[in-house]
């Protein structure tokens, strides 16, 4: 009876072994590991009914070359349909992608569509021969030194960083370097804004604020801005205009976030403050 039930036992636990996929499915997890690791992330964002996202899954991640390229990686694999906010974080427009991030979920790179074993092969192998996203950027930067997208990526890094003055000359970089490139030269300069109005004199930042809002009329970051330019008005003590512009965009404000800064910036002028 024993030598009957053994080679079963046996045969169930080399299929669960065998049948472990090394790709994660919580990208919360996936940042947690990287970051005591210190390694990247890759996450591969899929959909159901994406014939190629298979391909990717079956044939060219199993390759063996690039498994151990990827073993290098914290791999997390992710439905696209059911992370709407991580498409829009990271600008993702298709299936398959595939994503390069660090452990702070900074931006390092993506490969869209119908990618090749030597793609991921290529790119894969560039991001590991640095230490760090600032590193690698930077090595980028020197591939192509007037990239306008490498000079923002840069810009946020040293924003979510706090370090301002960096964050500075990215952004005006970009905003110099994108003439062809409205949506990037916009962000840029949106961007730069909040950097201003974080770091260095409020009069500065208004008068970027209301450059912003004549150059970019139809923004959708529109009432975001005009909460902003109210926003510096009151630190650099202009008050009534402050709160003609802050009660008018006021109803306009959708997120809780936004609604208290209005309001206690409100507050603030109402007690003479």
């Amino acid at each position: 009876m024993v030598r009957k039930i053994l080679p079963v036992l046996f045969f169930l636990f080399a299929s669960a072994l065998f049948s472990e996929s090394p790709w994660g499915s919580s990208i919360q997890k996936g940042f947690e590991t990287a970051k005591q690791d210190k390694k990247f992330i890759i996450v591969d964002v899929f959909a159901d009914w994406c014939t190629y996202c298979l391909v990717l899954e079956k044939e060219i991640f199993p390759d063996p070359e690039v498994s151990r390229v990827l073993d290098s990686f914290v791999r997390v694999r992710l439905d696209g349909e059911e992370f709407p906010n991580l498409r829009k974080k990271y600008n993702i427009e298709g299936y398959p992608t595939i994503l390069f991030l660090d452990g702070d979920g900074n931006y390092v790179t993506k490969i869209s569509g119908l990618a090749t074993k030597e793609d991921i092969l290529n790119i894969s192998k560039r991001i590991l021969q640095e230490p760090n996203i600032e590193s690698y950027l930077k090595t980028e930067l020197r591939r192509n030194v007037n990239s306008p997208d490498i000079h923002f990526r840069l810009g946020l890094l040293y924003f979510q960083n706090k370090d301002f003055e960096k964050a500075e000359s990215q952004f005006t970089e970009t905003i110099q370097k994108s003439k062809t490139l409205p949506l990037l030269k916009e962000s840029a300069h949106f961007n730069l804004n909040l950097v201003k109005s974080i770091h260095g004199p409020k009069e500065s930042a208004v008068k970027s604020w209301k450059e912003y809002l004549e150059l970019y009329p139809t923004s959708n970051r529109k009432i975001t801005a005009k909460l902003y330019y109210g926003l510096t008005l009151k630190d650099a003590g202009e008050s009534k205009l402050a709160k003609s512009i802050l009660t008018e965009i006021k109803p306009q404000l959708t997120t809780d976030t936004d609604k208290s800064m209005c309001n206690e910036a409100l507050s603030e002028i109402e007690r003479g403050f």
